[in-house]
């Protein structure tokens, strides 16, 4: 074979792997557009959530469709349908995510007196109760309470449940470390979160009240507690 037929075989050998790895290439771009990562996926549930739930508290049920939310999240209706399932479906999405939202719960640390931690457990309360999204969501859950009576039930018990929990987590260390005396510490939570929360907040959630307890008013209730609950024993630290 002279050079040029040699020269010729290889330019078409090459062509044939220029084209073969072009198509692989448009194959494999093919799979990533059909079937897009975990991580890709993950990203887009999160933007639906955060429209969907914007569109829930702002519009209602009734009047929030899949419609917009997938034009609102840049995806297609389809995907709603394949990810989450109907309306109903992304909307207990919603609110079940108001039950996982975390906050990390109050730790006792060393040095803190009795007051010091009440104090601590009094803002962490608040910010569970009283942040902006906090209040919106819960406002939609009154709002629904009665389309959706079970779910608003079974996620407002879970969420003050695990709240409740955190706080007589701290009442544990505080016995522990011999500041309050050993006794039922989820009553007392549940005593501290009432006397703290109350009316005020219900009528925060109704819209009948704005202002905020101020760190006064958080002190007063926190001398109340701590003389009511355990004023008479000697045993307090």
């Amino acid at each position: 074979m002279n050079n040029a037929a040699q020269a010729s075989g290889k330019a078409v050998l090459a062509k044939s792997g220029e084209s073969a790895r072009g198509k692989a290439a448009a194959k494999h771009k093919r799979n990533r557009a059909g079937r897009p990562t975990a991580d890709e996926l993950e990203r887009r549930k999160l933007i639906v959530m955060e429209v969907a739930t914007d569109m829930f508290i702002r519009d209602g049920f009734a009047a929030t469709t899949l419609l917009e939310i997938a034009k609102k999240a840049g995806v297609a209706t389809r995907t709603l349908y394949q990810h989450f399932g109907d309306k109903e479906a992304i909307f207990r999405e919603v609110i079940f995510a108001r039950d996982t939202a975390r906050i990390a719960p109050p730790v006792l640390e060393g040095g803190e007196d009795l007051t010091t931690a009440l104090r601590k457990a009094a803002h962490y309360s608040y910010l569970v109760a009283l942040r902006s999204r906090s209040i919106d969501l819960m406002r939609l859950m009154i709002a629904e309470s009665g389309r959706f009576p079970e779910l608003m039930s079974q996620v407002a018990t879970a969420i003050f449940t695990r709240f409740t929990g955190n706080v007589a987590q701290l009442f544990r260390q505080l016995a522990e470390q011999g500041k309050i005396p050993d006794g039922d510490h989820d009553q007392s939570a549940g005593l501290f979160v009432d006397l703290l929360l109350g009316n005020h907040t219900v009528m925060i959630y109704f819209g009948w009240a704005v202002v905020r307890p101020s760190d006064q008013d958080i002190d007063i209730k926190i001398n109340l507690f701590i003389h009511g609950r355990f004023g008479r024993s000697k045993d307090i630290g």
